[in-house]
């Protein structure tokens, strides 16, 4: 009778490190997924000088967001989350945008991916304007994008234990914003 129950527990045992591991790995590959869907996204804004604010995917089009639309269609990315809140820098609000994996844009509760245009106001040092630091009209309007993704811990019994968010910003784009 001894020897039945020291096996259950280290049947038990050998079950709660195969789920661990399972999770582990589904964590690791779900997140190294985002990681190229980032990165993707990023370069794909680059590549286009920005995004228009309020334009979607209609009929795939030759654009920023179906070119997007199509590459998750292909990588089979299907992690949907909650935007951030607003990105706030130095007083100024610049909302997020969420899209769906088709290029449309949603609310912020279920997206697939999130964009937020920031601008990047040029200042000159203090000495050059009388004492602080002035916003000059002279140098060409700079942006860059801040892009939010989404992975999942998602064990093989219990599906979505976890959501976790992923950001990153694109390069100064001069000029752009469209």
């Amino acid at each position: 009778m001894r020897e039945a129950v020291g096996g259950t527990w280290l049947f038990q045992i050998v079950i709660v490190f195969i789920l661990l591991f399972a999770g582990f790995m589904a964590l690791t590959i779900n997140r190294s997924k985002a990681f190229n869907v980032k990165d993707r996204i990023i370069q794909t804004l680059q590549t286009y000088n920005g995004i228009q604010v309020g334009t979607e995917c209609v009929n795939n089009e030759d654009n920023v967001l179906c070119d997007i639309a199509s590459y998750l269609n292909e990588s089979a990315y299907r992690t949907t989350g909650n935007c951030p809140d607003n990105v706030v820098i130095n007083g100024n609000t610049y909302p997020y945008q969420g899209y769906t994996k088709d290029g449309k844009q949603t609310s912020s509760n279920n997206a697939a991916f999130c964009i937020a245009r920031i601008e990047n106001h040029s200042t000159i040092a203090s000495s050059a304007c009388g004492g602080s630091g002035c916003i000059t009209s002279e140098l060409p309007s700079m942006i860059y994008y801040r892009v939010t993704v989404f992975y999942q811990l998602d064990l093989p019994i219990f599906h979505d234990v976890f959501n976790f968010k992923i950001q990153g910003d694109t390069k100064l784009i001069v000029g752009g914003g469209l």
